[in-house]
């Protein structure tokens, strides 16, 4: 699943300033929502841009600011692909409104970071409180990156990007907000299927 699904997203991502918006919406979407219900979101925010009815908390903020800092997201991400820097990228994409360190690697994952969204799903597994990486609002720079390499290092320690998409997309296959989506197979095409 990994290796099929995700070169197709990275090239997305990386392809163009839209294509990285894209991947930033998606994401966004995803916060406390069932994955089985992202396309239609993504659909109606393709229809209707910041309006989208889908967009609501700092869900609308962090599509905004996305869109309004396209170019310079999109070419930091490149910079930071070519420098091999999984922090720095993190640490970027921290500063989009409703991106936290866990959905922020959710990014950088796809961009094609070997690192994880370590989800609520994924913290239970490894018995790990849901605010074990939450940054607060007036965090330092310096204690920020240090949060964010033990999250980059536990990503890493506990079997990595490939590791972490496969199972996360078996776990989640068929439970109640993924009905519709019955392996993990299923669940990890439908992300490709969001961006298409």
């Amino acid at each position: 699943m990994y290796d099929r699904d995700m070169p197709l997203m990275r090239a997305h991502a990386l392809a163009s300033p839209s294509g990285f918006v894209d991947v930033v919406a998606f994401v966004l979407c995803t916060i406390q929502q069932p994955l089985q219900s992202v396309r239609r979101q993504m659909d109606d925010l393709r229809a209707n841009g910041a309006e989208s009815k889908y967009l609501f908390g700092s869900k609308r903020a962090g599509y905004a600011y996305a869109v309004a800092h396209a170019a310079t997201l999109h070419a930091a991400m490149k910079a930071a692909v070519k420098a091999n820097d999984t922090i720095g990228a993190i640490d970027i994409l921290t500063n989009i409104p409703g991106l936290g360190v866990v959905k922020a690697s959710f990014v950088a994952q796809i961009i094609g970071f070997e690192v994880a969204c370590l989800d609520g799903h994924n913290l239970a597994r490894l018995g790990l409180a849901e605010s074990a990486f939450k940054l607060a609002k007036t965090v330092k720079p310096e204690t920020k990156r240090k949060k964010i390499a033990a999250y980059v290092k536990a990503c890493a320690d506990t079997g990595g990007a490939r590791y972490w998409w496969n199972s996360w997309c078996d776990y989640v296959a068929g439970n109640k907000a993924n009905r519709s989506l019955t392996s993990g197979d299923a669940v990890s095409a439908y992300h490709v299927a969001c961006l298409a």
